[in-house]
């Protein structure tokens, strides 16, 4: 079939809406495809393969009409009127339409006899879908047929069922909620363009891109994909990030800025920020990852967070003086929940439950790994001082030697920062001065500590009761600090306090500390708490005690014998405990009246001390066996 009638190719006017304006030009049937018997396929002109109407229409003409299809480049892309789109973003043979437009095309047919009527090639962009022009929604089914528009073979407003789509109703949009489909039918040289600095620098496939990926984030949440959301909500959302982008650099860095803040799973950059970073982790190398990278890295320094992969997307790292809790895990040379504990206690990372994926500042991680790495032991600090480590131990218990949050957070053992120690030295020395030779009168904590307890004593020196005369120079720790001798009586004498701890009491009683809590839970001692909420027991409850009972460990060491032995002669005189005390199933306490003393020293001097016979399983003291010859 030859066409003898050309019609004039429109601007904007794609491959197969020329090739059925034709037809339609030549009186061909709606209904037939007057094009297959010359190899020309409907389906490749709508992909943008215009090659079979070279012989047709000639070179020339097709040329024209190439720019307005959607051809595929090598790199994958469609070309579209000189903008580069991506495969999914473009219609091929699924159609959309204005009614308005098609009105206007009409209003120009003058004799009738060539259509005016035809497609436009942004009608075919999928993210459009009003037009700016007449603020109407584009139709994309048909009401006939219910089904989406798929045109005729030799018509352009004839659906595949026979209906009129030129008689589509019309549905009005306002003309702000147009904003992006202005903007990319501009684009494409439908309407007027407006210009939008970001946008333009962009590709077109990537500007459609980010508007719809940020309006994705902002309307329906980070986690949501716009390829899973409903395609009714699309333009809205893309509208919404064309309004974000408008806004500028410092407006999407803003918006990143409010993913961050939303709830989510703390350390983690990608969690927060969800799609919009899988779909910039997924871009290629060119203008749109650069300059999403370099919005991302703005947020990143701002914030101070950590950004894993960094370099990847960008040169530089977005904050080089700052490192994750990660690396300084490794800096540390610790686990991972030591390594919060300790962050935590130098007060570097009390964000943790408001920003993803907080830093530290590295020189910090450092000093404080140096710091950390000089903390010794309680064997070490005892030679340091001069003392045995069971005092090291009892000065800590007293708070002497506090020990710091630090040291809590980094090491289960109890160890010690030597400033913090020397502090202390300095602060016992006071204003005493540094001698060769110690004064005459003058005796070292160390040896006084012998007399009147060193908890008692160093107590007395911070407090001030006793002052240091020297110090003698190269004597380390404690054995070098000096204080008068007469100082000694007069702490020994202060120490007749109504009231003495459970260390003394336990001492004075002979008893451990175990079963001097049975004691005092059975009401027996009378006890307080101090300033600092310590027990302390009555000293004339505990001396009282100590005169009326007597353990069997105390009979036996006086009797030099063995307990059994004790309890056996007790036994047989009739003699039951005072006090009995279980701790589980385990008798832990048995005392005496010491009155029993008296009985037991009687009963020795009647017999032999030291023999002990069984006959008849009765037990003899002081006699031996009979023979039985």
């Amino acid at each position: 079939m030859t066409f003898p009638i050309r019609p004039r190719h429109i601007p904007g006017e794609p491959a197969s809406g020329y090739a059925r304006r034709l037809a339609e030009a030549n009186g061909c049937d709606w209904r037939a495809n007057p094009f297959a018997g010359r190899g020309v396929s409907t389906t490749l002109l709508a992909r943008g393969d215009t090659r079979a109407l070279v012989p047709i229409l000639g070179r020339e003409t097709v040329d024209g009409i190439d720019r307005y299809s959607p051809r595929r480049m090598r790199d994958g892309h469609i070309l579209l009127n000189g903008e580069k789109l991506e495969p999914a973003q473009v219609f091929y043979e699924r159609q959309c339409c204005c009614v308005a437009c098609w009105a206007d095309d009409a209003a120009c047919e003058t004799d009738g006899t060539v259509p005016m009527r035809h497609l436009r090639c942004w009608w075919s962009v999928a993210a459009v879908s009003v037009c700016p022009i007449h603020n109407l929604r584009l139709n994309d089914r048909c009401l006939q047929c219910d089904r989406t528009i798929r045109l005729a073979g030799a018509r352009v407003t004839v659906c595949r069922c026979g209906a009129n789509l030129a008689r589509s109703p019309r549905i009005v949009v306002e003309p702000h909620a147009t904003a992006a489909d202005a903007y990319v039918v501009g684009r494409l040289g439908g309407c007027p363009r407006v210009p939008e600095a970001i946008l333009d620098a962009l590709p077109l496939c990537d500007a459609i891109a980010l508007m719809q990926r940020l309006g994705c984030c902002v309307s329906a949440g980070r986690d949501v994909r716009f390829g899973k959301t409903d395609p009714a909500d699309r333009p809205a959302m893309m509208l919404a990030g064309f309004h974000a982008v408008r806004t500028g650099d410092k407006g999407i860095e803003k918006t990143i800025d409010a993913l961050l803040a939303a709830p989510g799973r703390p350390d983690r950059l990608r969690v927060q920020l969800g799609q919009l970073y899988s779909w910039f982790a997924a871009l290629p190398d060119g203008e749109l990852q650069s300059w999403m990278a370099n919005r991302i890295a703005n947020v990143v320094r701002r914030n101070q967070l950590c950004w894993q992969g960094w370099e990847r997307h960008v040169v530089e790292p977005p904050t080089p003086d700052r490192i994750s809790a990660s690396r300084a895990k490794a800096c540390l040379d610790a686990g991972w929940d030591r390594t919060v504990a300790i962050l935590e206690a130098a007060g570097l990372r009390s964000d943790v439950d408001e920003r993803c994926r907080p830093t530290v500042d590295r020189r910090q991680v450092e000093m404080l790994a140096s710091r950390v790495g000089r903390f010794i032991n309680v064997d070490i600090l005892a030679g340091t001082l001069g003392i045995t480590p069971a005092s090291v131990r009892k000065l800590v218990a007293a708070d002497i030697l506090p020990r710091g949050p630090l040291a809590l957070a980094a090491f289960r053992h109890p160890r010690f920062d030597p400033i913090e120690v020397d502090a202390i030295l300095d602060r016992m020395q006071g204003n005493a001065p540094v001698v060769e030779v110690p004064p005459s009168d003058s005796v070292s904590i160390v040896r006084a500590a012998r007399k009147v307890g060193i908890v008692a004593l160093c107590r007395a020196i911070l407090d001030g009761q006793i002052v240091a005369t020297a110090r003698v120079f190269g004597t380390p720790g404690l054995a070098g600090i000096r204080i008068r001798s007469a100082g000694i009586a007069e702490l020994s004498r202060a120490r007749n306090d109504p009231w003495i701890g459970p260390l003394e009491a336990g001492k004075t009683l002979g008893m451990r500390r175990n079963g001097l809590d049975l004691i005092v839970a059975a009401g027996h001692i009378r006890t307080i708490k101090d300033a600092r909420r310590l027990r302390l027991l009555d000293r004339a409850d505990v001396a009282s005690f100590q005169t009326r009972y007597v353990s069997t460990t105390e009979l036996s060491h006086s009797l030099r014998t063995s307990a059994r032995s004790i309890l056996s002669r007790l036994a047989e005189r009739g003699c039951r405990p005072a006090i009995e005390l279980a701790l589980g199933d385990r008798i832990e306490i048995r005392l005496y009246e010491r009155s029993v003393i008296g009985i037991l020293r009687r009963a020795t001097d009647d017999v032999e001390r030291g023999s002990i016979s069984v006959v008849g399983n009765q037990l003899h003291l002081g006699c031996r066996q009979p023979r039985t010859e």
